[in-house]
């Protein structure tokens, strides 16, 4: 947009010619700048100009200006205040141009006014707030470039900070701040997981089975041998054989069956049946027995891992003990099951920030997992069926193992070498249950009989142990590895005394009469 402005604010006189001026920028009070312009010779004048935002600037002219354009008053607008004198403003963040006309419309000065933010202040603000370092501050349109070198993370991020107060959004700002030394983090871990079980189990269940109604005896017959000559035992008496079995009229059974709701089927432990019967002519009459299941175990699980790991500042790192395990997810055009793996076991991952000397800022995240059936999806087997209703295959059955996991995520800032402890992840699970007949179950003493009872606890504690150390490179060798002297041993050596490795020691070392001191090798309790 082009504004042109008139103005006739004194007398108009003529001039033999339009005089040549020069640009020359003076501050003033107020953050306020005059722009001068002499006269050396002849013509018109192209001068530039910055102005800083919200800032004004004062023109004076060689000789009266009638008009005054401006090619874009949303940057900057100019105010004549006499014929030789205009006053500038910066409006907004951008280039114009400003042309100055005299009475008979030659040019006067053609002012190209880029308008800025001010970087003096900022400038200032980032020498006082982040010293020590070397942070320059300059302006690209409407967007605020930062470059130099800083001691740490955290004078970056001051920096950064400060500038944000300058700008509308922090999309405005670009950072091309160099962090001197790029420190390395060592961090050291020990994640210890205690978990505990027990499982108590006591049932009881009843059988047995009674005769009622007539009793039929056995139909016996005189026993023969093959020639048909009747057969008699040591003493003389004759032998009968039971050409039918006896037999009641009615026969009725009972039975209790206590399940284990909690653990499931009894597990071990002690298993005895006791019981009597009763026999009438050869024939089972009536019978009573109990089933007796006890078991209590006790389990107690362990996990140790004490993995060390070293990244940049501000660079994240990952670790991984233990395994993947198989997830289908799809199937492809020809049918074929498609898997992704997932990870499981004792795993950490952390991302170190160096803010100071003995400043260290880490975010971190735990996890300990393992497959567990409790869960666990299975899908059975179907059947692929045509479009005509016959059957051209089937898909197989497959389960889908479950995870249990403990997992710790948090941000701590902590020094060099110090330590701090993740706890407090406990968890106790009880389950009990209580089976049997009702109505008899009540029964004092008896009631013992009728009923089955099935207790689980399991408690898990989780705690981590996370100590970080600033490191430097060391030379390769000042480093030993485990196998480093390792040799096998000989033949006879390995047949003979049962060795896996020769006994040897460094040149030159003395090693008459040493020997391990403390508690080294197998312990048997």
């Amino acid at each position: 947009m082009i504004k042109t402005v008139f103005s006739a604010l004194c007398a108009i006189g003529a001039l033999a010619g339009t005089a040549q001026a020069q640009l020359v920028s003076t501050p003033e009070r107020n953050n306020t700048m005059q722009v001068v312009i002499r006269e050396p010779g002849n013509g018109p004048v192209s001068e530039s100009l910055t102005l800083p935002l919200g800032q004004a600037a004062i023109v004076h002219l060689p000789v009266d200006a009638v008009e005054v354009m401006v090619a874009s008053d949303t940057v900057a607008s100019a105010v004549v205040r006499t014929p030789r004198r205009a006053l500038l403003l910066g409006q907004e963040v951008g280039r114009t141009n400003i042309f100055f006309f005299d009475i008979h419309g030659e040019l006067i000065l053609d002012l190209s006014v880029r308008v800025e933010r001010d970087m003096a202040s900022l400038q200032d603000a980032l020498n006082r707030f982040v010293p020590n370092s070397r942070v320059e501050a300059e302006s690209m349109n409407s967007n605020i470039i930062l470059s130099g070198t800083v001691p740490s993370a955290s004078a970056a991020d001051a920096a950064l900070q400060i500038a944000r107060r300058w700008t509308e959004t922090e999309e405005q700002i670009i950072s091309f701040l160099t962090v001197e030394g790029r420190d390395q983090v060592m961090l050291r871990v020990r994640i210890v997981e205690m978990e505990r079980n027990v499982v108590r189990q006591l049932g009881v269940n009843l059988s047995g089975s009674q005769g009622f109604g007539d009793f039929d005896g056995p139909t016996r017959v005189r026993a023969t041998n093959d020639l048909g000559v009747p057969l008699d035992d040591a003493n003389g008496n004759p032998i009968y054989e039971v050409f039918a079995p006896g037999r009641y009229q009615s026969q009725r059974g009972f039975s209790t069956s206590n399940g284990f709701g909690v653990a499931g089927a009894a597990l071990g432990g002690l298993t005895g049946t006791l019981g009597t019967q009763n026999f009438v002519d050869g024939v089972l009459q009536s019978s009573v027995s109990a089933t007796l299941s006890a078991l209590e175990r006790v389990g107690l699980v362990r996990t140790l891992a004490e993995p060390n790991i070293t990244a940049i500042s501000g660079e994240p790192a990952q670790f991984l003990a233990g395994g993947e395990f198989p997830v289908p997810v799809g199937r492809d055009r020809d049918g074929n099951v498609t898997v992704e793996y997932k990870p499981f076991g004792v795993g950490l991952g952390f991302t170190p920030v160096v803010l100071s000397e003995g400043r260290i800022s880490l975010r971190i995240s735990t996890e300990i997992s393992e497959l567990s059936n409790e869960g666990a999806l299975s899908l059975s087997e179907t059947a692929v069926v045509n479009e005509n209703g016959e059957v051209v295959g089937t898909v197989p059955g497959v389960t889908l193992q479950a995870l249990t996991v403990n997992r710790a995520e948090t941000t701590v800032e902590l020094p060099s070498g110090g330590s701090l402890v993740i706890a407090g992840l406990i968890k106790e699970e009880t389950r009990q249950a209580m089976d049997g007949v009702p109505g008899v179950e009540r029964l004092p003493v008896l009631g013992s009989l009728f009923r089955s009872r099935d207790f689980a606890n399991n408690e898990t504690e989780l705690v981590v142990v996370v100590t970080p150390y600033l490191v430097d490179p060391t030379d390769p060798d000042a480093l030993e590895e485990p196998g480093e002297g390792f040799v096998a041993s000989s033949m006879a050596a390995n047949v003979f005394l049962g060795r896996l490795n020769r006994v040897y020691a460094a040149p030159g070392a003395q090693v008459e009469g040493r020997g391990w001191l403390g508690p080294v090798g197998f312990m048997l309790e």
